[in-house]
């Protein structure tokens, strides 16, 4: 690399930020990677948590991103299995023909597909798993069958439904600790390469000229040198509007968030019914919901509404958690599930494209690096993105910005393993997150919480109790989640100089009401 070239600054250290500042580090340009809050923090954290193909985008003709989605589902599974396992879903259907126009037309991107939602029978989802089954080729998972009533019945779906198909994709539980894992690897290249990977969390940028100076919202941070880039790229997701008029870059409106909300439940008739696979069904609107087994618990969603607030302090509505809640009880009516059986739910935004009209679900979902003109060097906005195609979306970006900076691409990540070991993990479930952290950290699965607080902040960059206890070792979603985890996250911050000790019990109390007020979740007693 010619030591004239200045880093790229990426805004936003999500999934998408991650994967492009690695993308860049493998051809040999230096990133300095920004976020005004913790790694993953944003859209990353509040998905779904599939690998998937995107089997309903077929019904809006987003065959590419299908197409796409499934290549990267696949080296999803081979480069990353400590993160990524099969996931086998049922989809229960009330009849034969339904939906098979609709669907079709919606396909060719015909008016008739715009009246609403209609069912979908047997022969529109057949041919939709076909064609999913045809677009990913000859993949490790295998195809899609049609289950014997001996497999389903015995699972209690409603009596309407007749028949029921199954099919693979991929299932990540915790996107948090995969963003974690490609920054270490960035770390990595940066050092193999000897060039420059600098992560600045809890840091705003300001623009001053030609370069950028970083305010420090945290008080025991150092300072950080000014910068000027050889590329900016906002990569902060929903909020990247907010990103561009506070840098005073102008621009039309390109993103217009969908809010997604979830529910977490532990049900025990709801677990066992689901053992390993989960369903994705048609709720009583026609809308489709997934109910997961995740975490030893499971995992139901989402919701679709337009979201024009925060996109930080996006939260599950009483609204949608009843809404999921008949979801449940319309598929699967012997769980009875009710407010008391959730044991926490969580919402975000999804960074979509801005369209004033027509329905959620037909706003495209695919992705794409907008250029900006009249800046001081190049500059760009990631649109778009799912957790699915973060990589090949970080490939594409860096194939724009290498032009630009007149370089030639030397690398990517296609076959680029985040586990190198020979034989697949074998993670007990439930026991992800502590896998994880042993590959990151070297810290055994049975340590303490004090001492995997310890190891998350000296190695992984975590500065907060919200840091360790959601996007690190994932207590969050702990339902045993107690005062205790938090004052060892808290003895942990102090002797790590992260947080003052006059500060400790402040910082605890206010803990305990974000979980009250973002995830609807209780923190049990010392």
């Amino acid at each position: 690399m010619p030591p004239q070239i200045n880093p790229v600054l990426i805004l936003g250290a999500g999934i998408n930020g991650a994967a492009l500042a690695r993308e860049l580090l493998l051809n040999h340009i230096p990133v300095v990677l920004v976020d005004h809050a913790d790694i993953a923090s944003g859209t990353t954290s509040w998905s779904t948590r599939l690998i998937h193909g995107g089997l309903r985008y077929l019904e809006h003709g987003e065959t590419s991103l299908v197409y796409e989605s499934l290549a990267e589902r696949e080296r999803f599974l081979r480069n990353s299995p400590e993160h990524v396992a099969p996931l086998e879903l049922m989809i229960p259907v009330k009849s034969q023909f339904a939906g098979l126009v609709s669907s079709a037309a919606g396909f060719f991107n015909l008016p008739i597909f715009q009246s609403g939602n209609p069912s979908r029978g047997s022969w529109a989802i057949r041919s939709g798993l076909t064609m999913y089954d045809f677009l990913a080729g000859s993949q490790q998972l295998g195809k899609h069958k049609r289950l014997s009533s001996q497999r389903w019945k015995p699972i209690g779906f409603d009596p309407s439904f007749m028949d029921v198909f199954s099919y693979y994709d991929g299932q990540i539980e915790f996107p948090e600790l995969y963003v974690s894992t490609l920054i270490r690897d960035a770390e990595t290249i940066a050092q193999q390469n000897g060039v420059r990977f600098t992560l600045r969390t809890y840091r705003r940028p300001k623009l001053n000229g030609e370069h950028f100076e970083f305010e420090n919202l945290l008080d025991f941070d150092s300072p950080t040198d000014p910068i000027t880039p050889s590329a900016l790229v906002n990569a902060s997701g929903p909020a990247g509007d907010e990103t561009l008029e506070q840098l005073g870059i102008p621009s039309n409106r390109l993103f217009g968030g969908t809010r997604g909300s979830h529910l977490i439940s532990h049900k025990p008739v709801l677990v066992e019914k689901l053992g390993r696979t989960g369903i994705y069904a048609e709720a009583f609107d026609g809308r489709p919901v997934f109910i997961l087994p995740w975490n030893s618990g499971a995992l139901i969603g989402t919701t679709d509404l337009r979201h024009d607030g925060d996109p930080e302090v996006a939260t599950a509505t009483p609204e949608e958690i009843d809404y999921l809640l008949r979801c449940v009880n319309s598929v699967l009516p012997d769980v009875e599930l009710k407010h008391e059986d959730i044991t926490q739910h969580y919402s975000g935004v999804r960074p979509l494209p801005f369209v004033p009209e027509g329905s959620t679900a037909s706003i495209p979902r695919g992705h794409w690096l907008h250029t900006h003109e009249g800046t001081p060097w190049p500059c760009y906005t990631i649109v778009g993105g799912k957790l699915t195609t973060c990589r090949s979306l970080a490939e594409h970006s860096a194939e724009t910005i290498l032009k630009q900076l007149g370089q030639k691409q030397v690398a990517n990540s296609q076959d680029r393993k985040t586990y190198e070991e020979g034989e697949k993990p074998k993670i007990s479930p439930g026991g992800r997150a502590r896998f994880v952290l042993q590959h990151l950290t070297g810290v055994a699965p049975e340590a303490d919480t004090k001492t995997a607080a310890a190891a998350s902040i000296e190695q992984l960059n975590a500065k907060t109790m919200a840091d360790v206890i959601e996007r690190r070792l994932m207590l969050v979603f702990d339902p045993t989640l107690s005062v205790a985890h938090l004052e060892a996250v808290a003895d942990a911050l102090i002797e790590a100089g992260k947080l003052s000790a006059d500060a400790r019990q402040t910082t605890i109390d206010q803990y305990i009401q974000r979980m009250d007020t973002r995830f609807g979740k209780q923190v049990l007693p010392a």
